[in-house]
């Protein structure tokens, strides 16, 4: 069985997009709230997991942003969580956090899932994730 083990790095406010690392990664898109007397950002909810190879130019440049923003109440922003992926990596990772959570934009690859049988798990600054750690497995017809 082959393991992944994540650690999230973030979180960051869509005004300091910037900073998330130029790497190849998973992001997870969050609806938050900016509270100014604790300087800090209250998480809503995870709306979209992606990937990229270089996600520091993904979300500057992300084609699903109004559609992001448009979901945001008043005196909600976007803010971001990234985690470092190997290129080659990406897309079982991906396609495992979005079976697993069931964000509310990632209509795509919600049950298909044929990697073979794999283990995840993930910590840090990972808010509002439904699983850790799971284990995904691939079903063979005889």
């Amino acid at each position: 069985m082959k393991r992944y083990k994540l650690k999230f790095q973030g979180y960051y406010r869509d005004r300091n997009k910037g900073n998330v690392p130029a790497e190849s990664g998973i992001y997870l898109v969050y609806r938050s709230k900016f509270d100014e007397e604790w300087n800090t950002i209250l998480l809503c909810e995870i709306i979209y997991i992606g990937q990229s190879t270089d996600v520091n130019a993904k979300l500057a440049n992300h084609e699903k942003r109004n559609l992001f923003k448009s979901l945001l109440s008043e005196g909600e922003e976007l803010a971001y969580s990234f985690a470092p992926v190997e290129p080659q990596d990406l897309d079982i990772v991906e396609r495992s956090l979005v079976i697993a959570q069931k964000p509310r934009f990632n209509e795509q690859f919600q049950d298909d899932y044929d990697f073979g049988n794999s283990l995840f798990a993930m910590d840090g600054k990972c808010f509002g994730l439904r699983y850790t750690e799971y284990i995904l497995t691939t079903s063979q017809d005889d």
